[in-house]
């Protein structure tokens, strides 16, 4: 059996690189990488396993279903609302392949009922980036990291001393860069922050499996994120663009400040600024031996051709 995580070739986002390195732990090593959304296309004389993890699809007919050169696991699914995408998922053949691979582990409930009503045996298994091991050791001298949040209106304090990252990769530096930049920022949330604010989802989830406080901006009704509710963190509405815009335009401005405060407060004035760490150890330790035991019996049926 060889083994393979996926490649983004058109993805502009590290967060999706942060779900391979998520799905990587479970894999005794990696001898390809397969672009996630060409997965229908791919051949090969030897079977491939496959954590089947993240976010599907932006060419949801080129990428599924996926060719007989890989072994499927599927934990942590998500299909988008956002395409045609499920509307192709639930075509005939699509759920066929479905129940080929039962049981499938969903990242959000939403997706789980979708697959569900249509007999297809599915579960919610949340998604393999909280599984990243806890921090041993808290920084000394933490750091307030703002990562992707461009206009969102926050306290002052906040901004003294905070370090701004981006999770954006649309230059599209190629696979193995992209996996090493996704590496080092995942290294520097665990090493030196105290808090992290951000709207990116694999900002997030990472972070709090690290042990690293996250307060998260986004949409509360995007099943997307829904995750984060699972556990136990708050999603705070993003401000509209035109408010956003406003910010941004009065950040130089003698008044600046003062309409800085007055939407801050206005926007998030119950918001915690100081949150502690979220303990999720024990959902952590049930999504790896679930893991485990997924890739354990898809081995199994591939090496003896019937499944168990």
């Amino acid at each position: 059996m060889k083994y393979a995580t996926f490649r983004y070739d058109y993805s502009g986002n590290l967060g999706d690189e942060i779900q391979s390195l998520a799905a990587s732990q479970y894999l005794p090593r990696i001898d390809k990488k397969f672009d996630r959304d060409s997965l229908a296309s791919i051949t090969e004389e030897e079977e491939y396993l496959v954590i089947m993890n993240g976010w599907f699809s932006h060419f949801p007919d080129r990428c599924f279903p996926p060719s007989d050169s890989i072994v499927p696991v599927f934990i942590g699914l998500h299909i988008t609302n956002w395409n045609d995408t499920a509307e192709h998922f639930l075509s005939s053949e699509c759920i066929e392949y479905f129940k080929r691979h039962e049981p499938i582990g969903c990242r959000d409930k939403e997706t789980m009922q979708l697959l569900a009503s249509n007999g297809i045996e599915a579960f919610c298994s949340k998604c393999l980036t909280t599984t990243f091991p806890k921090r041993e050791i808290e920084p000394k001298d933490g750091k307030v990291f703002l990562v992707d949040l461009a206009g969102i209106p926050l306290p002052e304090f906040l901004h003294e001393q905070a370090i701004r990252v981006s999770h954006d990769a649309a230059d599209r530096d190629g696979d193995k860069l992209n996996t090493l930049r996704a590496e080092q920022l995942l290294a520097r949330y665990r090493d030196e922050a105290r808090l992290v604010l951000t709207t990116r989802l694999h900002c997030a989830l990472p972070c709090i499996a690290m042990g690293v406080p996250v307060v998260y901006f986004g949409n509360p009704s995007d099943h997307r994120v829904s995750v984060l509710d699972d556990l136990g963190i708050p999603i705070h509405q993003m401000p509209r663009k035109w408010l956003r815009k406003c910010y941004r335009a009065q950040e130089r401005r003698f008044l600046g400040k003062v309409i800085r405060k007055l939407v801050v407060w206005l926007l998030y004035r119950k918001v915690d600024w100081n949150p502690p760490a979220v303990y999720i150890e024990k959902e952590k330790h049930e999504l790896r031996t679930i893991t485990r035991d997924l890739i354990n019996l898809k081995t199994v049926e591939a090496r003896t051709g019937n499944r168990v």
